[in-house]
């Protein structure tokens, strides 16, 4: 996983920050979304959030 990588484009959040969310105790795409802001704008990074979650957890 490449934590630079830039997951949603709108806020311009990475794959590394989606991972500090999830190490830090979100494990839900709402959780996700609370403390990063990731797929709050057009919502079309929702799929890859979850799938990071998923991945992740």
């Amino acid at each position: 996983m490449d934590p630079n990588e830039v997951v949603c484009y709108c806020l311009n959040i990475t794959k590394g920050a989606i991972k500090d969310a999830i190490d830090a105790g979100s494990h839900t795409l709402e959780e996700v979304q609370e403390a990063t802001g990731a797929g709050t704008v057009c919502g079309a990074c929702q799929d890859d959030i979850k799938q990071l979650i998923e991945e992740l957890s």
